[in-house]
């Protein structure tokens, strides 16, 4: 009795992708045992240290243009600051973002290098210590020329996150005055992605997210708790009225605050710096 060859190589298929599905389990189940290691010993690390175990870590950098790199050594006073690695870091997280989110000009704007270059750039300023810079509850940004009439809550508006629809707005010449006067502790780009991000981190669970959203609730209960505190803060001419409306709203402020004069923060605040800075993992100069 002959063997039917048809049978043989048709077994031997099945049987090398068998084998093939038991080996990639295999290697699924490793990869998964390593990752638990590995996030476990990062969990240890961040419960001393409140901070990742790393954030920088890219295979392949994509690039800037001339013009673009141009751009922010002009205008972006952050970037200028930072050392020759760091440059590059931050020059590879704008690239990322611009090709990542869908840029809207409206009421005729046009949306340039400039109007992507600097609004990403205030993105990745707030999430240079986030390993995890992607922002993904942003998936559109949309540019107005000057204020706009907002069909949310039918009353105009310089900016604004609507968690809804994954799209941050935001009026052009509101958001370059911010950076014009740069210690005024106002700047509509960085209040608009302080909301996003509070929102991301809500509903993500990366490790910066984690430290994001579990430092400013202790920034919450300080502030509830000590009443010494909670007076100087809400009777101080520092941190505007505003702040007050909500957690929201408190967050965003502080974080405007942060960002524009971190030295004048410190030396009245300095718990409340400190918390913020631990929300950000940010250990950058003047900072």
């Amino acid at each position: 009795m002959q063997n039917n060859p048809d049978s043989y190589y048709i077994g031997t298929i099945i049987l090398s992708i068998l084998i093939g599905l038991v080996i990639i389990l295999i290697l699924i189940f490793i990869r998964k045992v390593i990752t638990s290691i590995l996030d476990g010993f990062e969990m240890t690390y961040t419960f001393f240290t409140k901070r990742p175990a790393f954030v920088h870590f890219y295979l392949f950098r994509k690039k800037l243009n001339g013009n673009q790199i141009k751009i922010l050594n002009e205008q972006f006073t952050f970037y200028k600051r930072l050392d020759a690695k760091c440059q590059g870091y931050f020059r590879h997280r704008i690239a990322v973002f611009m090709q990542s989110k869908v840029f809207v000009g409206k009421e005729g704007f046009e949306i340039t290098d400039e109007v992507k270059v600097l609004v990403s750039a205030t993105a990745m300023m707030l999430t240079f210590g986030f390993r995890d810079f992607s922002i993904k509850a942003v998936k559109n940004v949309v540019i107005y020329p000057t204020t706009y009439f907002s069909e949310v809550n039918n009353v105009f508006h310089k900016g604004e996150f609507n968690a809804n629809v994954n799209t941050l707005v935001l009026s052009w010449d509101s958001f370059v005055e911010g950076y014009k006067i740069e210690d005024d502790k106002l700047n509509l780009g960085i209040h608009e992605f302080a909301h996003a991000i509070h929102f991301n981190s809500i509903y993500q669970e990366d490790i910066n997210s984690v430290i994001f959203i579990d430092t400013f609730n202790e920034l919450r209960a300080l502030i509830s708790d000590d009443e010494i505190l909670k007076n100087k803060l809400v009777n101080s001419d520092y941190i505007r009225d505003y702040a007050f409306t909500n957690d929201f709203e408190l967050l965003a402020v502080i974080l405007e605050t942060f960002i524009e004069t971190p030295k004048t923060f410190r030396n009245q605040f300095p718990i409340i710096y400190y918390k913020v800075r631990q929300m950000l993992n940010f250990n950058y100069p003047s900072y």
